[in-house]
């Protein structure tokens, strides 16, 4: 490695590692900082502001949905179009709202507890492997009724498909890796909603979100094709394995470097304080965030902050980076943005987005991770396993291990 390359790599070690501090400067002096092809936006409301320009300042999905899906695209990497209506009112039909409460929850507390137990004569877990890609695997089989060849490949092929469509430098082995998974998903897709078809003329109709996919075909509704519910399936997927796993892992290991935190956290995890937990999440990953932000493009000239001294003209083509992690740092809009406090409004919360492509799962996350964390967080003198082991570690983007050490039963 050179000179040039190892410096060049020593600055991005060190600006990944002080994104607070660089975006709180950014916030004050530079707010809306747009370069030749490139703006980043910092501030709380001009965050939302771009967020809620879904046409002016359009997603950037659509052209590695269209490769992932051999042609096709899905309401992520649509704009505010009438098919982007059509196909996320249908996926709301089948994924209800009464479900997160009824069904979801219990659900996921479940198999997390379990997984925790196998663990408890050990007196050690590793989270990743055991516990925090286990989950979702296990939700998407019970609940969507998508179980995946293994439940490693689906948690494989859905990581590798997320790291190609959302960050926009991976390494070539990774997007090839992507697109030779995504042939993958999609043809068991195809074949398994042919055998649940199969089966529902046979009388052994499941009520997940295949099996209402299909009576709402059987029903004539526009936009559920089978090849219409494949793709919706994967966008869903795409979406649901490595980001619970990850945002699980960020809780926890924030939990670790703040004992007095943990603590409050243990005792309403033993008091199944559910509300406090996921208050908890909310907090913990302001600080430990899952990422920098998310990417939009402008489709036409477009002035944000337009009327006060910070407004800036983005030009038509330019990518944008709208910083989550910045505006959930915002001091003009949260109070004393510094301190972990479990007495904030929801809406001051972006971890899941903002406006019309807000995460689809949205809430379903709100119980899926703290449910994770409250299974470890039951395990007692729970704490990092020694060394290197006890950190996090990382492939790419996202965590392959945290090892935890507790007291066993």
């Amino acid at each position: 490695m050179d000179f040039t390359t190892r410096i060049k790599n020593s600055i991005t070690t060190w600006a990944t590692n002080h994104l607070p501090f660089i975006f709180g400067l950014l916030r004050t002096f530079k707010p809306n900082l747009v370069l030749k092809e490139f703006a980043l936006i910092t501030r709380y409301s001009d965050v939302q502001e771009a967020l809620s320009r879904p046409d002016a300042l359009g997603v950037t999905y659509a052209e590695k949905m269209g490769k992932i899906t051999a042609g096709s695209n899905f309401f992520l990497g649509m704009n505010d179009t009438p098919t982007y209506t059509r196909d996320v009112s249908n996926m709301r039909l089948v994924a209800r709202r009464e479900d997160v409460q009824q069904v979801i929850a219990p659900m996921v507390e479940k198999f997390a507890q379990q997984l925790t137990a196998q663990a408890k004569g050990k007196g050690k877990i590793e989270v990743v492997s055991e516990l925090s890609s286990i989950v979702p695997c296990q939700f998407s089989a019970e609940y969507l009724g998508v179980a995946g060849l293994t439940q490693q490949e689906l948690f494989d092929w859905t990581s590798s498909m997320f790291a190609y469509l959302f960050y926009p430098s991976n390494p070539p082995e990774v997007d090839q890796a992507a697109l030779s998974n995504s042939v993958k998903t999609c043809a068991y897709l195809d074949q398994l909603i042919q055998q649940r078809k199969v089966e529902a003329t046979q009388g052994k109709e499941k009520d997940d979100i295949i099996g209402r996919c299909l009576k709402l075909q059987a029903s004539g509704t526009p936009g559920m094709s089978d090849l219409e519910i494949r793709n919706n399936l994967i966008g869903i997927i795409i979406g649901l394995m490595p980001t619970t796993s990850k945002c699980a892992v960020l809780v926890i290991d924030y939990l670790l470097d703040h004992p007095d935190l943990l603590a409050n956290a243990q005792r309403a995890a033993l008091a199944d304080d559910n509300e406090t937990l996921r208050k908890t999440m909310l907090e913990a990953m302001r600080f430990n965030s899952f990422g920098a932000g998310v990417f939009r493009v402008a489709n036409e000239d477009y002035v944000i902050a337009s009327g006060s001294f910070r407004s800036k003209k983005i030009p038509k083509g330019s990518k944008i980076l709208v910083s989550l992690q910045s505006a959930m740092l915002d001091g003009r809009e949260l109070d004393d943005p510094k301190s972990f406090r479990l007495d904030r409004p929801d809406y001051q919360y972006m971890h899941f987005g903002y406006g019309m492509h807000t995460c689809f799962g949205q809430y379903i996350n709100m119980v899926q991770i703290p449910m994770i964390v409250k299974a470890l967080l039951r395990l007692k003198n729970l704490r990092r396993a020694p060394g290197d082991a006890g950190k996090v570690q990382y492939q790419q983007a996202f965590p392959v291990s945290l090892h935890l050490e507790f007291d066993p039963s």
